[in-house]
């Protein structure tokens, strides 16, 4: 009898221990079933631009310094309701992220994507790791209601940036599903405020800020809504132009998916080291998604002789130039004194030096353009005093002193430039020609990039030395000399400036 109770209880055993395994096995094939794998990386246009002055680079590291980048994603169902919802912190925002998720139902889905910056060191709460700039956990809409955080409102902030994406696909009841790759963008545009005055800059001590912004975002369908009033107040840390394009303030502004959004006055009321005063950027100031708009102008100044210059660049990011307050040859120099090595198209480029003191604060520069075909004065027969081998500023006033200084045609045209130009005596165009000769080719290729005209190797340029009563030196660019010719023969005028 023992026996017999002993081999039912073996049987029974088993029976169980085989039961058991097969529902293992059915559940982990259908875990395995349910299973959906999304990726998610960054635009190529978007990565080289993840920087800023305190940010790492260390190892391809593009985190902002101080900063965390969330991911946060939402898989929305056909009945509008999120089936899935996870956040994640990455340490390389070049990297693709990959998300692995379970969704047991058959259907059609959504999958939204959300990244911005959070404070480096955040914990999560119930899976949520707090908001720091944008409102991210709508109890209803999730994030189809991203909103700005006004209470965290900042400019200058490279930490502002966000991105966002969108992918649909449909779950197979049975097998494992792939979301694919979402792609992400920023959904904002950014306005870039700079002064060209660089005299008014070095003065600005403290500036503030009012103008109203979108306020609101919807991953699903990439439309913004409502309106923020902006106020930042006892700004004293500017960006530098260098950097962000931006000497006074950048900032990111929620952009339509297509067309342009028309900002209404920006007003800023600025205090200076011996002056206070406000300028208004007009209404309908352009922001494009993805795009950058630069405005630039004598801001810190009487705002009825100031104009702006409005530009949208179709890249977000630049090439590597650095604006600077001293010069080497072959520096372009801007209006208000700032200097670059590669060419910046948002500011009032002048000319190219060509001569520098060792301080990199003093010397020439040659203009862009020039005239041609022009006399250097339209009869022969008359002398003026205008000798100086090496000072054609003082050349050119003495020519300017005179009742028929307009007939003096190279003169003219250098005079007509506007303040501080001049028509080079003949030893700064024995200079010019030295620093051209360096290497032509890089110095026509500088003015060409700046939109200007090259000095041709066979130009014949005046200078504004007189010979006798009748000639006057020229540069033969042609053999490299100097020689005199009559004063009413047509040859090219390039102008000087000193700083």
């Amino acid at each position: 009898m023992k026996k017999y109770n002993f081999l039912v209880l073996l049987l029974t055993f088993i029976v169980l221990a085989t039961s058991c395994n097969k529902d293992d096995s059915i559940y982990l094939q259908n875990s395995e079933n349910n299973r959906v794998t999304l990726s998610a990386n960054m635009e190529n246009e978007v990565v080289p631009f993840l920087k800023s002055s305190t940010q790492s680079r260390a190892s391809g590291n593009l985190q902002v310094s101080g900063y965390s980048l969330r991911y946060i994603l939402e898989v929305w169902d056909e009945n509008a309701a999120v089936a899935y919802r996870e956040e994640k912190l990455v340490a390389d925002a070049s990297q693709t992220v990959t998300f692995d998720f379970n969704l047991p139902d058959a259907g059609d889905y959504d999958a939204l994507l959300w990244a911005d910056y959070v404070t480096e060191g955040t914990t999560e709460t119930d899976g949520h790791y707090s908001d720091l700039y944008y409102t991210t956990n709508d109890a209803i809409d999730g994030l189809k209601a991203i909103s700005i955080i006004g209470s965290a409102y900042a400019i200058n902030t490279a930490s502002r940036d966000a991105f966002f994406g969108k992918s649909s696909f449909t779950k197979v009841d049975g097998t494992p599903g792939d979301a694919g790759n979402i792609t992400l963008k920023r959904p904002f545009g950014r306005i870039n405020i700079i002064e060209k005055n660089a005299t008014l800059l070095a003065e600005l001590t403290s500036m503030d800020l009012t103008y109203d912004v979108p306020s609101g975002f919807n991953v699903f369908d990439g439309t913004i809504n409502g309106s923020y009033s902006v106020f930042v107040s006892d700004i004293a840390s500017f960006p530098t132009a260098a950097i962000e394009n931006a000497n006074l303030f950048f900032d990111y502004i929620l952009a339509p998916a297509t067309g342009q959004e028309l900002l209404e006055e920006i007003r800023i009321d600025y205090t200076l080291t011996t002056t206070a005063g406000t300028f208004t950027i007009p209404a309908n100031m352009p922001v494009e998604r993805n795009k950058r708009t630069n405005i630039s102008g004598s801001i810190l100044n009487d705002p009825s002789i100031t104009g702006l210059s409005v530009e949208i660049d179709d890249v977000w990011f630049d090439i590597d130039y650095e604006l600077s307050a001293t010069a080497t040859v072959g520096s372009y120099y801007y209006e208000g004194g700032l200097f670059s090595e590669s060419y910046n198209p948002s500011l009032t480029c002048l000319g190219i030096v060509f001569e520098v003191d060792a301080t990199g604060k003093h010397g020439k520069i040659i203009s862009l353009d020039q005239g041609d075909n022009l006399e250097w004065y339209r009869l022969s027969g008359v002398t003026t005093d205008a000798t100086s081998n090496d000072n054609g500023a003082e050349n050119t006033a003495i020519i300017n002193s005179l009742s028929d200084w307009r007939y003096y045609y190279a003169f003219e045209w250098c005079i007509n430039k506007g303040s501080g130009w001049y028509l080079p005596a003949r030893d700064e165009l024995e200079a010019l020609k030295t620093a051209w000769n360096t290497d032509f080719d890089a110095f026509n290729a500088k003015l060409t990039y700046a939109g200007g005209t090259i000095i041709s190797l066979d130009g014949r340029y005046w200078s504004s030395t007189e010979r006798t009563f009748n000639t006057a030196y020229y540069l033969d660019y042609s053999y490299g000399i100097l020689n005199a010719m009559k004063i009413v023969d047509g040859f090219s005028a390039r102008a000087m400036m000193t700083f």
